[in-house]
């Protein structure tokens, strides 16, 4: 018996696949199956069992595979009720539609293997940061979703998914003083961040998951690169709004949300993105001020311990006096 399954999306979708698809290979293991991923092929590098039974559909005679296939396995973990009632994580919703699986007790932990190549690239980059900043430590920031797109007056992302402009200034501008701060993000995006490092020419994925690997902590969004941090076993900051933390991201993780109740959105169900439910989720991504400082206090908390903390707050309470004497 022949076996396809497919795995489309985003490149997050792509690697909260892995451990449900190797469960399927150590539930299966006489049978003779085939994972396609589209545009993604790369995440499975290195892991045996997945490695040689990973296509991309732009592979020449791929269609063959199809055409002897017994069963053809497309799952969407959107489309799972459990999942688009904030009850599961897209890495146990694709288990349920891969394994037909409620008992995710056995779930392999998330994964990416890297090689030494792409290790000794990371090194060659950071340098680089290191020599623009000067600072000891690295911090990658991946402001923006996929969704995000840029205007003349910065970067807007309609579906909520990306680090509020406001927000981000706040901890880059801060972040610069003690840290090297390397920006994930398209060239484009760049230019409203420019005093953050970017790459030239710009690293492949596989080069951006060692840089995250090698770097000393990670601040993102609902997108690839907190992702790749849960494989890689990195402590990451997320900014959640638009989409739930349940389904999106991880627990060890330091997550940054308002508290403002989560409407959730029509792309669950349909595939695609709906304005109606970000309308309502608007006030989620409407951080104040002493928010946005507590959470820049607690990212520095996971990066330092508290003594760092204690430093800022003192350093902050002395500019107050200054200000106000």
């Amino acid at each position: 018996m022949t076996t396809v399954i497919t795995i489309d999306g985003g490149l997050g979708r792509a690697i909260t696949a892995i451990p449900a698809l190797l469960k399927y290979h150590k539930n299966n293991p006489d049978e003779d199956w085939y994972v396609m991923i589209h545009a993604w092929d790369f995440v499975t590098w290195g892991i045996p069992e997945l490695q040689e039974r990973t296509f991309n559909p732009e592979t020449k005679g791929s269609f063959d595979l199809f055409w002897k296939a017994d069963k053809v396995i497309y799952p969407e973990p959107y489309k799972i009720p459990a999942y688009y009632r904030n009850e599961i994580s897209l890495r146990e919703a694709f288990d349920v539609a891969i394994n037909n699986s409620e008992d995710h007790s056995d779930l392999p932990p998330m994964q990416i293997n890297l090689s030494s190549f792409e290790r000794r690239r990371a090194l060659e980059i950071l340098q680089e940061a290191k020599e623009k900043h000067k600072k000891n430590k690295t911090i990658v920031i991946q402001p923006y979703g996929s969704t995000a797109t840029p205007h003349p007056l910065g970067t807007y992302d309609d579906s909520l998914r990306s680090i509020p402009k406001q927000m981000l200034d706040y901890f880059v501008n801060n972040l610069l003083k003690d840290y090297n701060v390397i920006f994930m993000g398209a060239k484009d995006f760049h230019i409203h961040n420019p005093n953050t490092y970017k790459p030239d020419p710009d690293p492949n994925l596989r080069e951006w998951m060692a840089i995250i690997e090698a770097a000393d902590y990670f601040i993102g969004c609902d997108s690839c690169g907190q992702h790749i941090c849960k494989a890689l076993n990195k402590k990451a900051s997320v900014v959640v709004a638009g989409t739930h933390k349940v389904n999106v991201t991880y627990d060890g993780f330091h997550i940054i949300e308002r508290d403002a109740p989560f409407y959730p959105d029509a792309m669950r169900i349909s595939g695609f993105h709906a304005h109606m439910s970000s309308r309502l989720n608007e006030p989620r991504i409407q951080f104040t001020q002493s928010e946005i400082e507590k959470s820049y206090q607690d990212i520095i908390k996971n990066i330092e311990g508290d003594k760092k903390i204690k430093s800022i707050t003192q350093s902050s309470e002395e500019s107050k006096k200054i200000m106000y004497s």
